[in-house]
């Protein structure tokens, strides 16, 4: 079990309550406890950062990077799924933490990403 202080940082946590100083305690990748003077194995310094919530994208084709259907049409099947995990890790490297595909990601694409062989958000995908 690792436990996390994420230290001194400003906590904005979309309830409509004011920012405020305090630290988050992440306990084996899952938020336990915020307040203030939190102790865990691991301290990290948030001074003049800010802590909020994951972010959700409720429309996105993670499968496609662009509109060009002739482009799509001379690439191979496969590549798509490539442009997906880097789309997909650009997106959670920007802070969101879930996105709806509107088309394009299958099952496959979001078996990879709970199974952990790509890095990305939750995915809810549309069929």
């Amino acid at each position: 079990m690792t436990r996390t202080v994420f230290a001194n940082g400003s906590i904005f946590d979309g309830t409509g309550a004011p920012i405020g100083e305090g630290d988050v305690l992440v306990v084996d990748g899952a938020i336990a406890d915020v307040g203030s003077g939190l102790d865990g194995d691991e301290h990290i310094d948030l001074a003049g950062r800010a802590v909020l919530p994951g972010l959700f994208d409720c429309h996105v084709h993670v499968q496609f990077r662009d509109i060009d259907m002739w482009r799509l049409v001379q690439q191979p099947f496969s590549y798509q799924f490539y442009e997906a995990a880097d789309n997909l890790r650009a997106t959670l490297a920007a802070g969101i933490t879930t996105v709806r595909d509107g088309g394009g990601a299958d099952l496959g694409t979001k078996q990879a990403l709970e199974d952990g062989l790509i890095a990305g958000p939750r995915l809810l995908i549309s069929l």
